[in-house]
Parts: structure tokens; C-alpha cells; sequence
């Protein structure tokens, strides 16, 4: 029977464009001795769309206009990470999830029936102007201004709850956004350690040759 009372789930969360899968790498890479798995929502979103069925056509409309996926539809995503390849035998990022507040208690009862420590949120909190210039300058196809504003949109009505899901719960580690991607990681890096003590890994080398010209995620 596998033991995982030691085992890390980590969350990072923010409006798009703040950086936060740039940010789950350097903290994939920490864990990595350990073993790591990063779920990434959007990733797995897109390869999910691949397929093409009544729900994916409708779900491929949805992510064209920057609208927000059913709560169910990016748990499934993770879910199936988890029940089909056994991502809860090692430590967890979940990259962009969870967005909805219903989503946030479903993980957190998985993790409960894996007996795992409960999941520690990491906001990065970035200024809406600034989140919309670095999409806009990222280029990517879903990147349109329409779909951005819509995203950080969705971002205030729903994801914002989940916020305040994890801070009263005392689960939420509060991370400026605003600054360069050196000063968010080391100021992500200090709050794990003052956070997990000795169940965060420490480095000084290697992660903070951070190559500068990383786009937010």
C-alpha cells in the first residue's frame, strides 16, 4: 500500500497572462528528486479538443470566445491523470486549476481519500492591464483581444471565489505577480519554506539561472 502523508499537492491560480505555468515549471523542477507531476489544465484541454464529437465541438467554440469550461470538464481532466496514470503517488502541481470553487472541494476530497496532506494554493496576483499586454504580445492563436477580455472576465466572477475558498481555509499563499519572473520564484520559493518547513526543498543553484525571456503562461 502506497504512503502519502508526505506527498506535496501545490495549486497555482492567477488571471491569465500572470505568469503561473512559467512558475509551476520552476516548481516541478524543486519536487523533481521526489517525483513530480504537473497537471496542466489548458494543455490538456487543448489535447482533449483534439477529438472531434458533439461535446468537443461545442467545447472548441467555448475556448475560441475565452469562455470558461464547466467545472466537470476541466476536473476530468486531472481526474483522469490521477485514476489512469497515478499521479497521486507523487507530488502534485496543478497548473491554471482550480478555477471554480466547486472544482476546489472536489480536490480537495480526493486528496482526503488518498490521505494526502490537503493542497496549498499559490495566487499569483498580477494587475489586469498588465495580464492583458503580456497575452497580447504572446501571440498565441487563442490569444485574441475579445477571447483575453473574456478570460480576465471570468477570472473576477469565478476564479476570485476560489481565492477566498483557499484563504479562509488558511491554505493561500498571497505572490505579486507584478514583478520580474525572478522575483515572483523567489518570493514563491521563501513562502513554501516558511509555509512547509522542512517539507519544502531548498536549492541555490540551478533553478535561478531563469532565462529571462520565458513568456508568461
Amino acid at each position: 500500500m502506497f504512503s502519502l502523508h508526505d506527498k506535496l499537492t501545490l495549486t497555482v491560480i492567477g488571471r491569465s497572462g500572470c505568469g503561473k505555468g512559467t512558475q509551476a515549471k520552476f516548481l516541478a523542477k524543486r519536487l523533481r528528486k521526489d517525483g513530480v507531476r504537473r497537471l496542466e489544465t489548458g494543455r490538456f484541454l487543448r489535447q482533449v479538443l483534439k477529438k472531434q464529437n458533439p461535446t468537443t465541438e461545442k467545447a472548441v467554440i467555448l475556448m475560441k470566445e475565452g469562455g470558461l469550461f464547466p467545472f466537470w470538464f476541466a476536473a476530468y481532466t486531472w481526474l483522469k491523470d490521477i485514476i489512469e496514470k497515478g499521479a497521486a503517488a507523487q507530488n502534485m502541481i496543478f497548473d491554471g486549476a482550480p478555477r471554480r470553487v466547486w472544482e476546489a472541494e472536489l480536490l480537495d476530497e480526493v486528496i482526503k481519500w488518498h490521505k494526502r496532506p490537503l493542497p496549498v494554493c499559490i495566487y499569483i496576483d498580477v494587475f489586469r492591464e498588465e495580464a492583458y499586454k503580456r497575452l497580447i504580445l504572446r501571440q498565441r492563436v487563442d490569444d485574441n483581444s475579445e477571447a483575453i477580455n473574456n478570460r480576465l472576465d471570468f477570472f473576477e466572477t469565478d476564479v476570485t471565489p476560489v481565492v477566498k475558498y483557499y484563504e479562509d481555509a488558511g491554505r493561500l499563499l498571497f505572490v505579486n505577480g507584478n514583478q520580474s519572473v525572478r522575483k515572483v520564484w523567489e518570493e514563491i520559493d521563501k513562502k513554501l519554506a516558511e509555509r512547509l518547513g522542512g517539507s519544502w526543498p531548498r536549492e541555490m543553484n540551478g533553478i535561478y539561472n531563469i532565462d529571462s525571456g520565458l513568456n508568461p503562461e
